[in-house]
């Protein structure tokens, strides 16, 4: 969803939302998106919040989250490795 958006960022009930719209009863809960983009995500740097002084959280995919979603032979160590050198 979020690489497909036009806008710059969106919140975890727009997601869901599309979600529930694309799979019906098999699209994951709320909570379920909301923590995933909260903790593993954020964690991994495949997605940020660009405006983190909202009391709502509003996400965007990063460009290391384009290129996982978009690649399809990937490794998630491979992109966890990118990340480590950048922030080392």
């Amino acid at each position: 969803m979020l690489d497909e958006a036009k806008i710059a960022a969106i919140p975890p009930k727009a997601i869901v939302f599309e979600l529930r719209t694309r799979h019906g009863i098999d699209a994951p809960s709320e909570s379920h998106v909301n923590r995933r983009l909260r903790n593993e995500l954020t964690q991994h740097g495949l997605v940020h919040q660009p405006f983190e002084e909202e009391a709502r959280g509003y996400y965007a995919i990063t460009e290391l989250g384009r290129r996982y979603f978009h690649d399809s032979n990937a490794e998630p160590e491979e992109f966890v490795a990118d990340i480590d050198d950048t922030l080392g």
